[in-house]
């Protein structure tokens, strides 16, 4: 069955305040910089809340959104793989390079920062380059740990590579579909054998260890219309999938630490996918689908990759300058840098470069005459 036409003409914006769920537990995860870890690990049930393993919705998330995008294009013939991949240097490069700035300024004019010039410059130039997972792996005490959390973009932005061609020069997308799903379980058990082999640090930065979730967001993205069938069924899906992820989320503290490497975190990994599709048909009268479009989670989706790309280089400094502060202080200076850091990012940054992408004649599709009151069901992953 060749591509066919999918329903791309409402933005989710349940699935902008899924990010911002997502990047909430990010950024509490990796706020033990500022606090002590045990003042959550003794919190039953709820110190799940402060685990890793969330940042998986991302991949998702982005794999379904930007397949979508990419199915539109292919269908009506303005398919591009040289713009896609200008407009992802674009996009995400415009938050990676202040940053990389800011990291560099930091080393040069902060005395207690504890890298030295070669670990810094190389750190930026992997991070600028998308290859940091690697780096990190093959540098583990040299790479700078404020950029640690970036291995995600390094991932994200290497299956991407693959991803436009693979729209492109797939004619069935049933077979697609099947080719990346048994790719994606390849991922997960090279995961499970390089974590046994290995060890956790290796199974955590590799892209063939990592990228399943990505993969399967393309995958949804390839059967949301067959899924459609379905529709009727979304609020209650949603719902459920909504319950049982926040069950997974409580479950993780109490099991052990790295399960969300092994089926932990396939069962999160799944249950996302789920909840990704039935929030793409709910209605408007959807528990969970009005959960997720309330405007603070709408926003904090819409920014995530600026606070995603700042916070751990905000919280690092932080922490250096504040260590005779008490946990408190530190966390509200840290996350009030933070705020400030995100609403400049947005204001000067992000909104400026999505006007540019949607408007300028380089990046922008052709769109035909029967097109024209056609809408995007939402922009690329932030």
């Amino acid at each position: 069955m060749e591509l066919q036409s999918i329903r791309t003409d409402t933005r989710v914006t349940a699935l902008d305040g899924l990010r911002g769920v997502t990047i909430i537990l990010v950024v509490i995860n990796h706020a033990w910089i500022l606090w002590s870890r045990e003042l959550t690990d003794q919190i039953p049930v709820i110190r799940g809340i402060f685990q890793g393993g969330s940042v998986v919705v991302f991949f998702v998330i982005g794999g379904f959104i930007v397949s979508l995008t990419l199915i539109k294009e292919r269908e009506r013939g303005s398919l591009d793989p040289l713009r896609f991949y200008l407009r992802r240097i674009v996009r995400i490069g415009v938050q990676l390079v202040p940053a990389c700035l800011a990291v560099v300024a930091i080393h040069r004019f902060d005395s207690t920062d504890p890298y030295s010039d070669t670990a810094t410059y190389r750190s930026v130039v992997n991070v600028l380059t998308y290859t940091w997972n690697q780096y990190a792996l093959e540098h583990v005490f040299e790479a700078r740990g404020d950029l640690g959390h970036l291995w995600y973009l390094s991932v994200q932005q290497q299956c991407y590579l693959l991803l436009p061609l693979l729209i492109v020069f797939s004619r069935r997308r049933l077979v697609l579909g099947v080719v990346l799903t048994l790719a994606a379980v390849a991922v997960v058990v090279n995961r499970f054998l390089v974590l046994a082999a290995d060890g956790w640090f290796p199974a955590s930065l590799m892209t063939t260890t990592r990228s399943d979730g990505l993969i399967l967001g393309v995958v949804a993205a390839l059967a949301i219309r067959y899924v459609a069938r379905w529709r009727d069924w979304a609020d209650r899906v949603a719902l459920l999938s909504t319950v049982l992820l926040l069950g997974l989320l409580l479950l993780s503290g109490e099991i052990d630490p790295l399960q969300y490497l092994r089926h932990w975190g396939v069962a999160f990994t799944l249950v996302s996918v789920v909840l990704v599709c039935a929030l793409h048909y709910s209605s408007e009268q959807c528990w969970a689908s009005r959960f997720f479009r309330t405007p603070a989670l709408q926003y904090l989706g819409n920014a995530s990759l600026a606070i995603y790309v700042w916070h751990l280089i905000i919280f690092e400094t932080v922490a250096r300058h504040t260590t005779s502060a008490s946990w408190q202080a530190r966390s509200v200076l840290a996350f009030a840098l933070l705020a400030g850091a995100t609403y400049v990012a947005q204001r000067l940054i992000e909104d400026p470069t999505r006007r540019w992408l949607k408007n300028s004649p380089l990046f922008r599709a052709p769109i035909r005459l029967s097109e024209e009151g056609e809408r995007g069901i939402g922009s690329e992953i932030r």
